[in-house]
């Protein structure tokens, strides 16, 4: 799908879709800029908690679980749900969704897709990007879920505000993480 946005006071069209085994390389590079070790310390832009591997983004894309955004031949964003692994912070996903529902605060028998992540070029941030990306993901994943959830590291504020603003809801925290819900 065609989305209209404005980067740098200029309406910019990118094309937003599911990923295929063509992205895969894009979304390696992607993914490697935003994590911490490359940002030697400077976490004020955001960052990813999760590095994946080919197979992984391979895996994503067969399960169709992945969109990605295009300004021509750049990828300008990603979003995902990773909801086949049980291990690191997909593992307190799990946890934290289970004790969600037993509490009433997600219905028994809601669907939640786990381990979203999202990721945008630095020169697409401000510009309604991750609102376009987010409601694609969102009508991509709709038929077979009811709610997104998230963790966001206390220390990753940008991503934390960025969460906030467009509609995730704060349902919980531990020390390290925020969790979120989002309803599909």
């Amino acid at each position: 799908m065609q989305q209209t946005i404005t980067l740098k006071d200029k309406e910019v069209i990118v094309n937003i879709a599911q990923a295929s085994t063509k992205d895969v390389e894009a979304l390696l590079l992607l993914n490697a800029k935003w994590q911490p070790a490359v940002l030697n310390g400077d976490k004020t832009k955001g960052f990813l908690s999760g590095s994946f591997d080919a197979a992984l983004f391979e895996q994503l894309i067969e399960q169709n679980t992945i969109v990605v955004a295009y300004d021509n031949d750049i990828l300008a964003g990603y979003m995902l749900s990773i909801n086949n692994l049980e291990h690191g912070v997909l593992k307190i996903h799990k946890d934290q969704v289970a004790e969600l529902k037993a509490n009433g605060k997600l219905p028994s028998n809601s669907n939640v897709a786990i381990g979203i992540q999202t990721a945008v070029e630095l020169t697409y941030h401000g510009s309604g990007l991750i609102v376009a990306i987010r409601n694609e993901f969102k009508n991509l994943l709709r038929n077979r879920y009811q709610y997104l959830f998230t963790t966001i590291a206390k220390d990753n504020i940008r991503s934390y505000n960025s969460a906030t603003i467009f509609g995730w809801q704060v349902v919980g925290s531990d020390e390290h993480y925020y969790y979120l819900t989002l309803l599909v």
